[in-house]
């Protein structure tokens, strides 16, 4: 199968994960806020913030390496899940206990701590998980991927919907999700064992001594992200309370929805840039340029939508109650827009093995998101933790643009959004003259609207029109179909 139409197989395999997943926690959180009201929804939303936190330390960034590595050599994906779950499972134990002990030490109220406790066992099931999925991104069976998270998740939301329904709370909820877990985890073992086969089970201490030794900066740079995910809620948490963190958990779970179409992308693009950086750094750069551009498209019309209905959006999902999120989800929003770039050079950055740039930029975006939390909050609330969350995705942005443009490759940011800018605009103006009409058919009517003004705009090159068509067709190289001009430096093999 041809690069572009793996990329395209992978993409709606993970998308159409990421599209049940976020899909079956919405549907869980909307029951949440219903029945547990704010308080309720923002008890929730900090234990999950929590475990979040906790799961991406306890398998220290290193599903990450094992995909990048098994994707270089697919001979060593046995080896690979055999000592990666070996220390995987070491840290995962560490972790449950260290969750409990920084749940005791936050001194956040019974029902709270005993949530988090529940949950801190979930980490095991779901590092081993992870661990397995990463072999399989690496193998490019992403539905292997797809298939233990969508059950899992359609699980987790009809078990807590029946929970709710039945008048039980916040504890037995953290249960149903730590039974999802084990349930992935069995899942995603008996794929990753249909694609490699029966591992040699046998530890290979020397071998789980360079993972650990490896991983450092994989660690880092997915922990400081992790927690930059988090931090607002953990922050909010301890400064003014679980009712904040309730109306501002209702608009993070809204802009999540929007962000599944950028994971599903990122997981599919994930093992393919590692494999083109070291075969063509040609191809390799066509395809960080186009992902960038294809992501800025698809992005856009959601984040001006969801500026201009977010009122509309907040009553139609949870109750009047929570019609205060409405101004927050105006912030958020825009950080998806930032997020693909963000993402495609994340990932450009690890394939040429210049991650400690990555890793330097989350640095940045973690303290500069703290420091504006701790400013802003006190004096806005939830909607100063939107604002941070913003000011510090456009200083990541910022940083990680700088160092590609000037030692890998060209990026023209103005070239790429000045036409769907356009397009945007004028789809704005359709959903202000007819907001008055249902709310799904106005979403529908927009969408079209800007799709179609995309084409007479010129949107899409000669170069965009031929990568559509190559979906169909057999591979005959991605060289051919560079844009006029030149390509920028390219980076230097390994």
């Amino acid at each position: 199968m041809n690069t572009v139409k793996r990329l395209a197989k992978n993409m709606g395999a993970m998308l159409l994960a990421q599209v049940a997943e976020p899909a079956c926690s919405f549907i869980l959180v909307i029951f949440i806020a219903r029945s547990l009201g704010v308080s309720g929804l923002g008890k929730f939303s900090i234990a999950l913030s929590l475990f979040f936190i906790f799961e991406t330390i306890s398998s220290l960034g290193f599903a990450h390496l094992v995909t990048r590595e098994v994707a270089r050599d697919k001979s060593k994906a046995g080896k690979y899940l055999i000592n990666a779950s070996f220390v995987g499972f070491f840290f995962s134990v560490l972790m449950v206990g260290a969750m409990g002990l920084t749940s005791y030490l936050l001194n956040y109220s019974a029902d709270i701590a005993l949530a988090i406790y529940i949950l801190s066992f979930a980490l095991i099931p779901a590092t081993l998980a992870l661990i397995c999925q990463s072999i399989c991104r690496a193998l490019e069976k992403l539905e292997f991927v797809a298939l233990p998270l969508i059950i899992g998740s359609s699980f987790k939301v009809l078990v807590g919907i029946y929970i709710l329904f039945r008048g039980f709370g916040l504890i037995e909820l953290m249960a149903a999700i730590l039974v999802s877990q084990f349930l992935i985890l069995l899942m995603s073992l008996y794929f990753v064992l249909r694609c490699i086969g029966r591992p040699v089970y046998s530890i290979d201490l020397k071998f789980c001594k360079w993972i650990i030794r490896a991983t450092p900066v994989f660690a880092l740079i997915f922990i400081l992200n992790t927690m930059r995910w988090n931090v607002d809620i953990l922050m909010l948490s301890k400064l003014t309370g679980a009712t904040d963190v309730g109306f501002y958990s209702a608009a993070h779970k809204l802009m999540k929805v929007g962000r599944m179409l950028l994971t599903g992308y990122a997981m599919a693009f994930q093992p393919v840039i590692f494999r083109l950086f070291k075969e063509s750094s040609e191809k390799f750069i066509i395809a960080c340029r186009e992902s960038i551009k294809y992501l800025f498209i698809a992005i856009l019309p959601i984040a001006v939508g969801t500026t201009l209905l977010s009122d509309k959006l907040i009553l139609f999902f949870y109750k009047s109650e929570f019609l205060a999120s409405a101004n927050v989800l105006r912030i958020l929003i825009w950080i998806l827009v930032l997020s693909g770039a963000n993402i495609v050079l994340a990932y450009t950055l690890i394939a040429t093995d210049n991650q400690r740039v990555n890793l330097y930029g989350n640095f940045m975006l973690l303290f500069s998101n703290v420091a504006l939390n701790l400013l802003l909050i006190p004096k806005f609330g939830f909607l100063g933790a939107g604002i941070a969350s913003f000011i510090s995705s456009c200083v990541f942005l910022i940083f990680q643009y700088s160092f590609v443009s000037k030692n890998l490759f060209k990026i023209s940011f103005v070239e790429i959004g000045a036409k769907p800018v356009i397009a945007a605009a004028l789809m704005a103006i359709i959903i202000l003259v007819f907001r008055q009409i249902n709310l799904f058919l106005l979403i529908f009517v927009s969408a079209l609207a800007y799709a179609l003004f995309l084409f007479p705009l010129k949107t899409f090159s000669q170069t965009d029109i031929q990568l559509f068509r190559r979906l169909w067709e057999k591979e005959k190289g991605l060289a051919i179909l560079q844009s006029q001009g030149p390509i920028g430096h390219n980076p230097s093999k390994k």
